[in-house]
């Protein structure tokens, strides 16, 4: 497909929704009611015990660059102050990221983590009579919050080679609120092309003008697919499209909860207006800012993980378990049999793997990529547990 990346779609607004209770962040506890049980006996991902080698949650196993840590743990000297009055301050941070962006510091909001942001856009564009259009299985979180909101939710089952069926997400867009469109999706790993994406957007835009579609670009700098093409810039000029992304991942600040999102004005505003004032901590504020100075630390880490997933992907593959074409920091192997039994035999030997992804829990397992080292001993875990 050939299409001009400007000239792809403009919407109008949507309804916003009344949200009765703060849904916490990244769909944890309030919400193992609507998702289902996270793993384990209460529902939520069981603890590393000591010298565990941990593959559960798409962490970044090296951490923030050095000079993030240092800012982080300078931070604290601020603990006493807002992060508005310390430097570097949320503004900073914002101003950073529309330089990176090539955008106004008016394209964008800031985030407890992404999963704030993904809660807030959810808020503003579902509602009982505004329904959610997402695939199945993808992150979780959006389809959450919709439930708790009485939303009707459409979730489009995945391709066969794991990948978001588009076409039929498009025509189940007619009347929606929001689109949750994960792009890399988790847990699949998979991407779309850019020339896919525009087509979809398209589509959307022809069935119905005002729904807002949501991109997670969660796994974005992780992307080595040349087709692949962020929608950011899009994000910044056209109504109707919001993009999300994360300092959890390959910058390795997980646990100090840093997200940001992309939209043009409306948006925006209609995202703020849903913030809790300072939601991001003054060490968080001043590890993300200097995290965003030093370009090379993601270079050097896409390709420490891109060898380390084509050593793990190679091995399930040489065993004769398909792996799914990934272009983020986890793979999702059918491994034959149900993730649960995987997931116990694996930590009996000392390695945590992820939780269920229904309706694939039952032959699919999703394995987050830790250091070279890790993954080679964790390998020989499954080699052993799959026998």
């Amino acid at each position: 497909m050939s299409l001009s990346r400007r000239a792809v779609f403009a919407g109008g607004n949507s309804s916003s929704a009344n949200f009765a209770q703060l849904v916490t962040a990244r769909g944890r506890e309030a919400l193992v009611a609507e998702l289902g049980p996270l793993g384990g006996e209460s529902g939520l991902i069981p603890r590393p015990q000591d010298g565990e080698i941990r593959l559960t949650s798409n962490e970044n196993p090296f951490g923030p660059p050095p000079p993030a840590m240092a800012a982080i743990r300078d931070g604290f000297a601020g603990a006493s102050r807002y992060p508005s009055n310390t430097q570097p301050n949320m503004s900073d941070l914002t101003a950073a990221l529309a330089e990176r962006l090539g955008c106004e510091t008016s394209n964008i909001v800031l985030g407890a983590g992404s999963g704030e942001l993904l809660k807030r856009v959810a808020q503003a564009y579902v509602s009982p009579e505004r329904h959610l259009v997402t695939a199945s299985p993808t992150y979780l979180q959006t389809s959450g919050v919709a439930r708790y909101l009485r939303a009707e939710v459409k979730a489009i089952s995945l391709t066969n080679d794991g990948k978001l069926d588009l076409d039929a997400m498009a025509d189940a867009s007619r009347g929606a609120g929001l689109v949750f469109f994960c792009n890399p999706n988790n847990p699949t790993g998979t991407v779309h092309s850019a020339s896919d994406v525009y087509e979809f957007m398209r589509a959307v835009q022809r069935i119905s003008p005002e729904t807002v579609i949501h991109f997670d670009e969660a796994y974005h700098e992780y992307v080595t697919d040349p087709n692949y093409e962020s929608v950011a810039w899009m994000a910044c000029e056209v109504p109707n499209v919001f993009v999300s992304r994360t300092f959890s991942k390959i910058f390795g600040m997980a646990g100090m909860r840093v997200g940001y999102g992309v939209a043009s004005g409306p948006t925006i505003g209609k995202l703020q207006s849903l913030a809790l004032g300072w939601n991001i901590s003054v060490p968080s504020v001043s590890g993300a800012y200097t995290a965003l100075q030093d370009p090379s630390y993601e270079g050097k880490e896409k390709r420490r993980n891109t060898e380390a997933r084509q050593y793990t992907a190679d091995f399930f593959n040489g065993l004769g378990y398909k792996v799914f074409d990934s272009n983020t920091n986890f793979i999702f192997a059918n491994i034959g049999r149900p993730a649960a039994d995987f997931r116990s035999a694996c930590r009996e030997h000392g390695v945590g793997v992820g939780r269920d992804f229904p309706p694939m829990e039952k032959t699919h397992a999703r394995i987050s990529i830790g250091t070279m080292d890790e993954m080679q001993r964790a390998c020989e875990v499954f080699k052993e547990v799959l026998a």
